[in-house]
């Protein structure tokens, strides 16, 4: 069977430095299902052309886990619904600093703190102030953080504290966010974002996908990051937790996922493509087709509040498929923002 001619035409836009607008993206959305692997290649070759074979790795450990007032239909983190995620719990300082010494140990670079909850409080934005001064006295990794809302000058601070980048995902489109999400604002989220760019913290901010939004939702998104400049997307897919609102619902198929992957190597063809959660439940043995879709970048262990797979198991995958992790928190590709 011939080569699509406007998926072939549409990444060679791409790969000669244009973007592509509403409407190209909805009709690369068209072309594609009829061929999928024209999709896949094409943005297997957008990925080459601008990271070659090399894949960023980050791991996370929890600041804060559980209790959250907030009503994230997907998440076993909320208070509202019964989960098997207890109260709100405290990881301690020694185990935080053991968990960077880990992922140092693993070679994986980059060491996220996550917090449970819609915003931290003072007190704890002066733990993780001490706290990253202490991590980076002693191991070479790039701090990242996700604690909700935050503002300009608590971003400012992170910033200060040395903290290199922040996470904040959007979760969906502004369309679908409210049937997902009552308890804050999608442009609470967006401000967020916004915040941490100012303060020259790195963006790490994406969604999940598999909630029962439309492909147009998904456009949406990636549009909105493209505009807000994000440099790395988290992309998750749905791991129903028993309890939560989508606990029942059935989660996106393999092919589902590589394509979705796909489409955004294109929209977003110099930001990295993080593969996170809901990678091993459901793209099973298809999980290192996630690179020839267009991914860049790889969540390590385990998740939040689900279980992800022996890291020798990941570094083993990227050594038969010849890829090269970057095992330096310095990368010069980092600094090339998602075009605007």
């Amino acid at each position: 069977m011939p080569m699509n001619i406007y998926i072939l035409q549409t990444a060679q836009k791409i790969l000669t430095g244009g973007q592509l607008d509403r409407k190209e993206i909805s009709e690369l959305i068209k072309e594609s299902a009829a061929h999928p692997h024209d999709l896949l290649y094409w943005a297997n070759q957008i990925r080459l052309h601008n990271f070659g074979n090399k894949v960023k790795l980050c791991s996370i450990v929890p600041g804060r886990l559980g209790g959250c007032s907030q009503d994230c239909a997907f998440c076993a983190q909320s208070s509202r619904y019964k989960t098997h995620i207890a109260d709100a719990g405290y990881t301690g300082d020694d185990d935080i600093i053991a968990a960077a010494e880990k992922a140092c140990k693993n070679k994986v670079p980059n060491f996220g703190i996550v917090y449970s909850g819609k915003t931290i409080s003072e007190q704890e934005l002066q733990r993780l102030e001490k706290l990253a001064a202490v991590i980076r006295s002693k191991l070479p990794v790039k701090l990242c953080c996700g604690l909700g809302i935050i503002s300009k000058q608590q971003a400012h601070r992170l910033k200060a504290a040395g903290f290199a980048r922040y996470n904040h995902n959007l979760e969906t489109s502004r369309r679908f966010f409210p049937q997902i999400v009552s308890t804050h604002s999608y442009s609470e989220r967006v401000e967020t974002i916004k915040a941490a760019v100012q303060a020259g913290l790195g963006v790490c901010a994406g969604g999940i996908f598999g909630l029962g939004e439309s492909d147009e939702d998904r456009i949406d998104m990636a549009l909105e990051l493209r505009q807000l400049g994000a440099d790395t997307v988290p992309m998750n897919f749905l791991h129903p937790i028993p309890g939560t609102p989508l606990g029942d619902r059935k989660p996106p198929e393999p092919a589902e996922i590589l394509r979705i992957i796909a489409m955004y190597r294109f929209i977003l063809p110099k930001a990295h493509l993080k593969i996170a959660g809901g990678r091993v439940l459901n793209l099973r043995d298809m999980q290192s087709w996630i690179f020839y879709a267009g991914a860049t970048s790889l969540m390590v262990g385990d998740y939040l509040t689900t279980a992800g797979r022996k890291i020798e198991d990941d570094m083993q995958m990227l050594k038969d498929l010849n890829l090269e992790p970057i095992l330096t928190n310095e990368q010069s590709s980092e600094s090339n923002r998602a075009v605007k």
